[in-house]
């Protein structure tokens, strides 16, 4: 089986280099790769999460790939919990309950032939929403429900396990509390793979039986300079093949995809102005 996983589109409904870069990728999964399967993991919208316009437009294009596809919500998609949120913007239910209206559930279970992918909104986790309880209490009967030696797939927007030591402005994986609490939950399982985004590189690494995925950008690459741990710096998307009980992973190239930073994306400046005015 081929699934494909994809992440941090950043679509917008004035166009430009993102919805570009997301066509090419689109054709060349349609015609070249045919996956099985293809996940979002996440800020499929380019920056504010109150823009019906780039939702809409966002659902559209999304609809250009034309295998299966689930979706995780990322920040941009719903807000992010915590003090520190992003811009101030914080995860709430009618955020969510917009996003789940276009793009269908934040959390979800798939069943193949060959594994089973379970799909969280990892910006619930911390948030006290009753939203974020109803998830908790969601994952506590699927857990139960799996059967013993069944390969599972987890795909959530951001990194499950700690990324730095150092603090930094805003979060960048999950907090230290619904960690414990998710990774108690998963021991408990046959857990062969975490993929997540946000970081915009590419990273793969061992954590026991499972192999720890970040996912490349397909929008723009992550800043130079930043205290993260290095990963592979392109933009591009992940393939995951599962034959046999095995779950493998490999970065893929679009050909043809521009390798572009913020500044080749003018629409990420205009977000953020019309952002900033509507506060």
């Amino acid at each position: 089986m081929k699934i494909v996983q994809i992440s941090d589109t950043h679509l917008t409904a004035s166009g430009g280099p993102t919805t570009d870069a997301f066509r090419l990728l689109a054709r060349h999964l349609d015609e070249v790769v045919r996956p099985d399967l293809v996940v979002h993991s996440g800020d499929i919208q380019v920056l504010d999460p109150d823009d019906a316009a780039d939702r809409a437009r966002s659902r559209e294009l999304l609809d250009l790939i034309s295998a299966p596809l689930l979706v995780v919500p990322g920040n941009h998609d719903v807000g992010m919990p915590g003090l520190d949120a992003w811009a101030g913007i914080s995860v709430t239910g009618e955020r969510v309950a917009a996003h789940e209206a276009a793009f269908g559930p934040g959390h979800w279970r798939h069943d193949t032939g060959e594994a089973t992918l379970l799909g969280i909104n990892s910006e619930l986790l911390g948030s006290g929403l009753q939203r974020e309880a109803d998830q908790w209490r969601w994952l506590e009967e699927t857990r139960t429900d799996l059967p013993a030696g069944r390969p599972v797939l987890l795909f959530l927007h951001k990194p499950l396990w700690a990324v730095t030591d150092e603090p930094v402005d805003h979060q960048v994986d999950i907090g230290p509390v619904a960690r414990d609490r998710l990774l108690g939950l998963l021991e408990r399982i046959d857990l062969r793979a975490v993929g997540c985004g946000h970081l915009h590189r590419y990273r793969q690494v061992q954590r026991g039986k499972a192999i720890e995925v970040w996912a490349p950008a397909t929008a723009f690459l992550a800043p130079g300079e930043d205290d993260l741990p290095e990963g592979h710096q392109e933009l591009g998307y992940v393939e995951y093949t599962v034959a046999d009980g095995e779950v493998s992973a490999e970065f893929r190239l679009v050909p043809g995809m521009p390798q572009l930073t913020t500044d080749d994306v003018p629409e990420i400046a205009r977000a953020i102005e019309a952002m900033t005015a509507a506060v």
